[in-house]
Parts: C-alpha cells; sequence; structure tokens
C-alpha cells in the first residue's frame, strides 16, 4: 500500500466554481439534494450537465434515516412489551399489550415498506 495517495490527492474535479443564492434558493438547493439522496455539489453538478449522478454518491435522506432509527426503538419498544407480557397476570393487561404489539408490527410493516425493503 506504500505510496497510494488518498482520494483528496487524487482528485480529478479541481476547479471550483462560485454562485450566489438567496437564502430561499440555497434552501430549496438544500432540500432538492437531499430529497434525491445527493451532495449538494452532485446535485448541481448533475443538474446543470443533465448527466445521471453516480450511484457511489448516493447516499440515505434525512427521512431514511429518522426511519431506521424509528426501526430500532420499536425493536425495543416490542422487547419491552413482550418482557411486560411474560410478567404480567391479569386479562386486561394482555389485551393491552397484544393489541399494542400488533401497533407496534404494524409500524413496522409501513417503516419497511417507506425504505423499500421487505419487512
Amino acid at each position: 500500500m506504500a505510496g497510494k495517495t488518498s482520494g483528496s490527492e487524487t482528485r480529478q474535479r479541481t476547479a471550483v466554481l462560485q454562485a450566489r443564492f438567496t437564502e430561499a434558493e440555497a434552501g430549496a438547493i438544500r432540500a432538492s439534494a437531499e430529497r434525491a439522496g445527493m451532495s449538494i455539489g452532485t446535485y448541481i453538478r448533475s443538474a446543470l450537465l443533465e448527466t445521471e449522478p453516480p450511484r457511489a454518491t448516493r447516499r440515505p435522506t434525512v427521512n431514511h434515516k429518522a426511519v431506521s432509527r424509528l426501526l430500532g426503538e420499536l425493536g425495543r419498544v416490542a422487547e419491552a412489551f413482550r418482557q411486560a407480557a411474560e410478567a404480567a397476570d391479569q386479562r386486561q393487561s394482555h389485551a393491552l399489550i397484544d393489541a399494542a404489539s400488533r401497533d407496534l408490527s404494524e409500524l413496522r410493516t409501513v417503516c419497511f415498506e417507506a425504505l423499500g425493503r421487505e419487512p
């Protein structure tokens, strides 16, 4: 590996161009890039040059990150419900825990669908 240079030292894109935007325009560009799952530079380049962005530059949108975190939290809550169900002796508690577990299962399915994945 000796003699290898880092990516920043071998960049092909060395020219820097600047443009000024209003706060509203900048916000719209940031939001569009985020929705597309791209960095702002990649988004602007692909829009202006009318090219497809390289797949390697795509990253999860904030919504995907939030849904992924939500899935993790749903798993922890579901486990707490399972533990409570094992410890509970009353029928009403079991009915409430069963209903909550069904709701969590539905939320989990919706989250996976939002991520474009199978539950």
